[in-house]
């Protein structure tokens, strides 16, 4: 497919839409499955909850799915730091995906402590939180150095996702007990989080 530039009096080709062929070509189930069931149930959710209820709640789900990924990648991530062998872009990915992620869970973890704390204004412009921003930034740029990373490799190795998603598990499991024995007590140390 072509697009004529009339300003450039090119032609631009875009190799991402090649083999388009209009919407009967689109695999709907996929984009119901993928796309449109996800954000009806986030929908849902909007309509019972509120923005604080839902803040919380998203923020302890990212905090164990990030720490999952990191717990997958991290042996990987230690060991092209430390090998002498020559990275390929696939040590560029797992760099990339590691330090991203890392940086993720801090600023969930960072948001969730800040929320409970009262939200004070000192913890907004912290140091530790421009930390996290800028392990997020590195990870993106590792990421945008590894085009074409995905390979024979198998990276992360099927045990350290074991490993990650059992972490996941037992940290959204922590967190969960945690703030519904905060709701039952209702001992009023952690006021506002709910809304």
């Amino acid at each position: 497919m072509t697009l004529t530039s009339t300003a450039l009096g090119s032609r631009i080709r875009l190799s991402a839409l090649n083999g388009f062929h209009g919407f009967k070509g689109l695999n709907w189930p996929r984009i119901f499955k993928l796309f449109v069931l996800p954000n009806a149930a986030f929908g849902v959710a909007a309509y019972f909850l509120t923005g604080p209820e839902m803040i919380t709640g998203l923020n302890a789900a990212l905090v164990a799915l990030a720490s999952g990924v990191v717990i997958s990648f991290i042996v990987d991530a230690i060991l092209t730091v430390v090998s002498h062998k020559p990275m390929l872009k696939v040590h560029w990915l797992v760099l990339g995906i590691t330090t991203h992620w890392a940086g993720t869970d801090g600023q969930r973890v960072w948001s969730i402590v800040w929320r409970w704390v009262g939200q004070p204004m000192w913890m907004t412009d912290s140091r530790i939180i421009a930390y996290c921003l800028y392990l997020s930034a590195v990870g993106a740029y590792f990421h945008l150095v590894s085009s074409e990373a995905i390979g024979d490799e198998r990276i992360p190795r099927a045990k350290w996702v074991r490993y990650g998603v059992l972490a996941a598990a037992a940290i959204l499991i922590v967190m969960v007990a945690g703030f519904v024995i905060d709701r039952i007590t209702e001992a009023g140390v952690y006021p506002g989080v709910f809304g």
